[in-house]
């Protein structure tokens, strides 16, 4: 099918990944908790800091739909004419869009369960094993370390090169290389976030105070030189 793919295709399959990415099904069912999740514990739009936010069941709800609009994307690119490592394009489409919504002023979560979600379409028998080894991995380390699923997604592609290195996993090498390069795009997109967050959170509060929301946040002040005695 990829002989008559033209730059049409390319591009409708890339926009409709990106627009599945963006839906902020995090935002969407804590705010119906009554809890915004851009201004609680990692301050992130993903199943981990729903679960530790908002409770288990959402998080359960949040983490099925992220993987679900990851394949989703993918299972259309397929429908499109996209096959093989051209399938990368939208699955990077996806992930991008889950990081910056426009629809949350281009705000979102790290994209990992978004990244199950495509690895599963993508090739479900090769990615079995890694997935799993993933999970059990991020349950383990789940009181440990601040983003048990970011590092539970990198063990897993790790799994995965591991695999396709020793066994026939039914995907090229430039698929293989593809998706780790987007695991690693994806903990570099965290390290850089939680570099950066005491102004990501001070910004977050002025969009607060600008929209009017009541908050029991306060916009952080830098104490000015004391008084003379």
């Amino acid at each position: 099918m990829t002989d008559t793919l033209t730059l049409a295709d390319l591009v409708l399959a890339a926009s409709v990944a990106f627009f599945l990415g963006s839906i902020p099904i995090a935002w969407i069912v804590s705010r119906s908790r009554g809890v915004r999740i851009f201004a609680v514990g990692t301050k992130q739009a993903g199943a981990t800091n729903v679960f530790r936010e908002v409770g288990a069941v959402p998080a359960l709800v949040v983490g099925l739909v992220d993987a679900g609009k990851g394949a989703l994307a993918i299972m259309i690119a397929v429908w499109v004419g996209l096959e093989g490592s051209w399938l990368l394009l939208p699955a990077v489409a996806a992930i991008m869009g889950h990081w910056n919504s426009p629809l949350t002023r281009f705000r979102g979560g790290d994209g990992v369960i978004t990244a199950v979600g495509v690895m599963i379409a993508i090739s479900p028998a090769g990615t079995l094993v890694p997935i799993l080894v993933g999970i059990i991995i991020a349950l383990v380390i789940k009181h440990r370390v601040a983003h048990p699923s970011a590092w539970g997604g990198i063990i897993g592609f790790g799994t995965l090169n591991v695999l396709a290195a020793v066994t026939d996993t039914g995907m090229s090498v430039a698929t293989v290389a593809g998706m780790t390069f987007i695991a690693m795009s994806i903990l570099l997109h965290s390290y850089v976030y939680h570099r950066r967050m005491p102004g990501a959170v001070r910004i977050e509060v002025l969009d607060e105070v600008l929209d009017g929301e009541h908050s029991d946040a306060k916009i952080p002040r830098t104490p000015g030189p004391s008084a003379p005695a």
